[in-house]
């Protein structure tokens, strides 16, 4: 992994911070820094966040970059160049201007501050990444070089769910604890509290309807997912005369027999009495109960678990082949391959990001293609939603179900570098693809596994999605909208987990001369509840969002202004009758801290966002598909992000119909 690697850590940023808890925990020795440091720098990393340091810690980040002896990554709010270059803003401010706030809360109520500091995390956990990267091409090639984190781009890159909308010119806007594309998927009143139901396929429709009984189910109104998100407002009244017949822990664990994601919402401080929380981190159950939250109690559990693939020390190691990889043209994991046998955002998100960095990444699919790929809106058939989150990877139809489908799929991991996954947990071993049987494919593989609640878990049937993780992970009680707990309007606790497992094999990647497998378990409730621990522990400036004639913006308190003071301000000025702009103007001038909170279609237009995130890919067809750039710029290695997959190729052995890749893909005719 990191281990020798020497990393300071000089800034005054959160991310600084967390950032350097993460590569601690991926073997860095790291030192920390509140001032500039006299003398020499004796690292081979150092981490800073030039926009809030003073003039002259700026001028010695400069001449650290300029020299080119050390990897320097730069943690900044919207980067060094457009319009809002070295503007010094806090985790909520970016928040809004992004986007991201007005995508939270409640369709007829204010946008909402993610009770977690969402962006300052996400720059963090892409920083660490990043920085493995840049190692790796240190280690192999000698190069020393800058990196480039915008909270903005983080923010940005966030929006995966929304920006669809978008990008068919339509208006987006809150949906609560909805989800914009699917239905049912809701929190829902029950006989002692709330319920999270999230469904996403035919079959999970078809099996809540045959456990609620309600006759108005069976409209024709509710027939097709379209229909369903169409008529929710309907749907969910109905699934709620269900629900409010049982307990909280009835409708769970009904949901849970049928394979529907289902969970109640989890207080921060009620982390260390939830059963898979405490289950899997005892030590700080323990402590919370003791001491309660405080600053550093985030430190005592870890977002990712390592071991080794196998027990079995009589399996030799095959020959890398990134030994033999010497130029670092293609990006930082050229002649790295990849497996990723996934879904939605979490193991998506890895694998689109090994692909960027110059890895040979092969997503198997089912073989009538990934759900999402059907999601509206898009073009061609295929999703923009689908096409953001898959970029540059070569996609293989698969039946894992059967034998001969099984046996392309052996064939692929013995000759790859890494495998992640977003199966529920035991998935691939009923397959015949568990951890011995991987060791014995390939003694040498990287094998990452992403779920809900872990493979050691207190719920081992329960399946998870994003918004399920965010209540029981203490996400959705620290973002609040009038008091009731809301999810993040992003996939918060997707995205978070498939950044967590990026980190892992990326450290892991990090070492050229690795040998050894590893397992990788990625638990986004560990990851939530961390976020959620650090939040809970560091609590960040309180704010307000106020009404204007076309949105809102957001004001933010500082030693002169509360909440109260701030409010009266607005009114003072007389907010609810002004722009966005003339208010910020407005409240600025009376010395108040402001800015605008910006909605998701609005980007569209913005010169930053245009700049800095989004970009134009082609697919096999050549048609033009919007995408994003990753929010992390390697100076000398850059990621690049070019392509959208068509249609899933299959597996053949008989290649006579087309050019077959490395690993014998043909288009599907």
């Amino acid at each position: 992994m990191l281990d020798g690697v020497r990393i300071l850590a000089w800034g005054s940023r959160q991310a600084v911070r967390l950032g350097a808890t993460l590569l601690e925990r991926a073997g860095a020795q790291v030192t920390f820094a509140q001032a500039q440091p006299a003398g020499g720098f004796a690292y081979d990393v150092i981490v800073v966040s030039s926009d809030v340091s003073a003039a002259s810690e700026r001028n010695a980040i400069a001449e650290l970059k300029a020299a080119g002896k050390h990897i320097v990554c730069d943690i900044t709010a919207t980067g060094p160049q457009g319009a809002r270059a070295g503007m010094r803003a806090s985790d909520a401010q970016i928040q809004a201007i992004s986007g991201l706030m007005d995508t939270t809360g409640f369709a007829h109520g204010e946008p909402v501050r993610i009770g977690v500091p969402f962006t300052e995390i996400s720059a963090a956990l892409y920083v660490c990444a990043s920085i493995a990267a840049a190692v790796r091409v240190k280690r192999l090639h000698g190069i020393a070089q800058t990196i480039d984190v915008t909270l903005f781009g983080c923010a940005a890159s966030a929006l995966t769910t929304f920006l669809p909308a978008a990008f068919a010119q339509r208006t987006v806007g809150r949906v609560g604890n909805r989800h914009p594309a699917c239905a049912p998927w809701n929190a829902y009143r029950t006989l002692d509290g709330w319920i999270l139901i999230c469904t996403s396929t035919e079959e999970q429709w078809r099996k809540i309807k045959s456990v609620a009984h309600v006759p108005q189910l069976e409209d024709s109104r509710f027939d097709t997912l379209r229909a369903r998100v169409s008529n929710v407002d309907e749907l969910d009244a109905l699934i709620e005369t269900w629900t409010s017949t049982l307990t909280t822990d009835e409708c769970s664990h009904l949901c849970e027999q049928i394979g529907v994601a289902a969970g109640p919402i989890v207080s921060v401080a009620g982390l260390s009495s939830e059963p898979n929380f405490r289950m899997r981190h005892a030590d700080a159950a323990a402590q919370i109960d003791a001491c309660g939250i405080e600053g550093e109690t985030y430190r005592q559990m870890s977002i990712f678990s390592m071991a080794r693939l196998t027990d079995d020390v009589s399996l030799e190691p095959r020959a890398g082949v990134e030994s033999s990889v010497r130029s670092c043209d293609a990006g930082p994991l050229a002649g790295i391959k990849v497996v990723e046998i996934g879904q939605y955002t979490t193991a998506p998100l890895v694998g689109k990001h090994l692909a960027a960095l110059g890895a040979e990444v092969v997503k198997i699919e089912p073989p009538d293609g990934e759900v999402a790929r059907a999601w509206t809106p898009g073009q061609a058939g295929t999703s923009y939603f689908f096409a953001l989150n898959n970029t540059d990877k070569q996609t293989l139809a698969l039946d894992l179900k059967q034998q001969a489908d099984r046996a392309h799929l052996r064939t692929l991991l013995a000759d790859a570098d890494v495998l992640v996954e977003n199966l529920r947990p035991g998935a691939l071993a009923k397959l015949g693809f568990g951890r011995e049987a991987l060791g014995e494919i390939n003694p040498r593989l990287i094998y990452c596994s992403i779920s809900g609640f872990g493979i050691a878990s207190a719920y081992p049937a329960r399946p998870a999605f994003d918004t399920v993780i965010q209540a029981m992970g203490g996400l959705m009680d620290l973002t609040r909208g009038n008091g009731q707990p809301v999810k993040l309007g992003a996939s918060g606790a997707d995205i978070l987990g498939g950044q967590a497992a990026l980190l892992a094999i990326l450290a892991l990647l990090a070492d050229p001369a690795r040998q050894a497998g590893t397992f990788v378990e990625i638990s986004m409730q560990d990851v939530a509840a961390w976020c959620a621990l650090f939040a809970s522990g560091n609590p960040e400036q309180e704010g307000i969002a106020v009404a204007c004639i076309d949105g809102h913006v957001w004001l933010e308190s500082d030693e002169r202004f509360d909440v109260a003071a701030l409010a009266a301000s607005a009114r003072r000025e007389r907010c609810g009758s002004l722009s966005r702009a003339s208010a910020v103007a407005a409240l600025v001038n009376a010395g108040v801290s402001a800015v605008p909170v910006a909605r998701v279609d609005e980007l569209i237009e913005d010169g930053d966002f245009l700049a800095d995130v989004l970009s134009v890919a082609r697919d096999a067809s050549g048609a033009f598909w919007p995408i994003l750039k990753v929010p992390y710029r390697l100076s000398r290695t850059p990621a690049r992000v070019r392509a959208v997959p068509g249609a899933p190729a299959r597996y053949a052995e008989e290649t006579s119909r087309g050019s077959p890749s490395r690993w014998g893909m043909v288009e599907a005719g």
